[in-house]
């Protein structure tokens, strides 16, 4: 599983995405977890499961799903301002594996 984090600037997101390393399962050790600003990763979706975006680019939304239409098997969720101000990365695991659950 391949999982991109995308915020502003692509900084703000590094306790958050050590956080969730800290926390993947055994079976999930695997998983590759990135971060990058929004301008550096619109073109870079096409290797992603994946695609979290911080609730400061929330707004790009729709634009984010728009450059990822033709990505076949991408998700695009938001993660809540709760979590990411926490930096509670077991809580955004959990979004992702409920995710994978309902698939």
């Amino acid at each position: 599983m391949n999982i991109l984090l995308v915020c502003a600037c692509g900084s703000s997101t590094s306790i958050l995405m050590q956080n969730m390393r800290d926390n993947l399962k055994d079976d999930e050790k695997d998983w590759e977890i990135g971060a990058l600003s929004v301008s550096e990763a619109k073109t870079k979706f096409g290797k992603y499961d994946y695609v979290l975006l911080a609730p400061q680019v929330k707004f790009q939304t729709n634009m984010i799903k728009g450059l990822c239409k033709d990505i076949p098997g991408i998700t695009i969720l938001n993660i809540s301002a709760i979590d990411f101000g926490r930096c509670n990365g077991e809580a955004v695991l959990n979004m992702i594996r409920e995710n994978e659950k309902n698939k």
